[in-house]
């Protein structure tokens, strides 16, 4: 009783070792398809990654807004309107529309308070402060001009920052390689799946449940002739010596 419990408490063991075994194999055998298919998707990843980009940077400024709160949204949003925008793109003598340099600009507030923050983006730092400035600067004669308020201080003018937003990661890189040895794994155990011929002994006895008790090599045909020419003489001789 004892002997058959310890048997069959180690036959999970067993197949577990088999099942490594046979999944160690299957990489082994497939292992040219692994490193093909994941280098090809890292270096198509790395290629992407070092394609060139321009640069983009960001300057902000802060102003303070003193109006209620039924106003504030829509003293904010003025910001980005056309009538602020064009009179910024014609004293930069900028070559953008209105509805491009809209794209460029952020308006965010502080923690929910008076204070607004600025943000413009642009391929060139110095390019990002002035519109910056410039939009501040317009900004005030038009919201006291069309809505009144004259409560608009200047908290922090904008500065150029040299560092780009828009920085190299190789995340993409590293994407491609897991992407790439996830799907090389699983096209090898599915191409060994769909694979039924049997090219080892060992195959054959766990297909057949038998032990092999020998096998037959394969016979060039080179040398298959060369027998057959080496027995003819020896045939007709001894048909010589029986007559």
């Amino acid at each position: 009783m004892e002997t058959s419990r310890i048997n069959h408490s180690f036959s999970p063991l067993k197949e577990k070792e088999i099942n490594l075994k046979s999944v160690f194999v299957v990489i082994k055998k497939r292992l040219w398809l692994i490193v093909l298919l994941t280098g090809l998707l890292t270096a198509l990843g790395s290629l992407y990654n070092a394609r060139p980009e321009p640069q983009v940077y960001v300057s902000s400024t802060r102003v303070i807004i003193a109006a209620s709160n039924d106003m504030m949204a829509t003293v904010r949003a003025l910001v980005r309107e056309p009538i602020v925008l064009n009179h910024v793109i014609e004293d930069l003598q900028l070559n953008a529309s209105a509805g491009q340099l809209r794209g460029q600009v952020r308006v965010d507030s502080v923690d929910a308070s008076l204070i607004t923050v600025i943000s413009v983006l642009d391929s060139h730092p110095e390019r990002a402060a002035d519109i910056a400035n410039a939009i501040v600067e317009k900004y005030r004669e038009v919201a006291m001009d069309t809505l009144g308020v004259q409560s608009i201080r200047l908290l922090t003018a904008a500065e150029p920052d040299p560092t780009p937003i828009n920085t190299t990661s190789n995340t993409i890189v590293y994407i491609a390689f897991m992407v790439g040895l996830i799907l090389s794994v699983t096209l090898a155990f599915l191409m060994e799946s769909l694979d039924d011929s049997v090219r080892s002994e060992q195959e054959v006895e766990s297909m057949l449940g038998l032990n092999m008790l020998g096998h037959v090599s394969r016979i060039k045909p080179r040398s298959s002739a060369q027998a057959v020419k080496k027995s003819k003489p020896t045939m007709v001789r001894s048909e010589s010596v029986g007559s």
